[in-house]
């Protein structure tokens, strides 16, 4: 595979999995019932459903079934990297907590 296909494939890949996360979002919602919500999640699935598979058809370098293979692993490694940060946010948001309440103690032995 060439350069610039291979480039291409991954931007294709890329879009791909961000449908495929966008419809499991979609599926897994936690909201509370309501038609017009609903009806506008179904219509996301329904455009992102069918922005994945003009995807999957449009390429001519692998089989649909390496595509969507492929596509699934590309939302893998996606949700693992929003977990690691937001593990690493969450870890200096508590290092900071930590240190304005160190702070705030040294305040009152001063004080006091």
């Amino acid at each position: 595979m060439s350069y610039v296909t291979e480039v291409f494939m991954n931007r294709q890949i890329a879009e791909a999995a961000t449908s495929l996360e966008v419809m499991q979002a979609a599926q897994q919602h936690k909201l509370e019932p309501d038609a017009k919500k609903h009806a506008l999640l179904a219509r996301v699935m329904r455009e992102h459903a069918e922005r994945f598979q003009r995807l999957a058809t449009q390429q001519s370098v692998m089989s649909p079934d390496e595509f969507f293979r492929r596509a699934f692993e590309r939302v893998r490694v996606m949700r693992a990297e929003a977990a690691q940060l937001a593990k690493i946010r969450r870890e200096k948001r508590e290092q900071h907590e930590a240190e304005r309440n160190q702070i705030l103690a040294d305040m009152n032995l001063v004080a006091a």
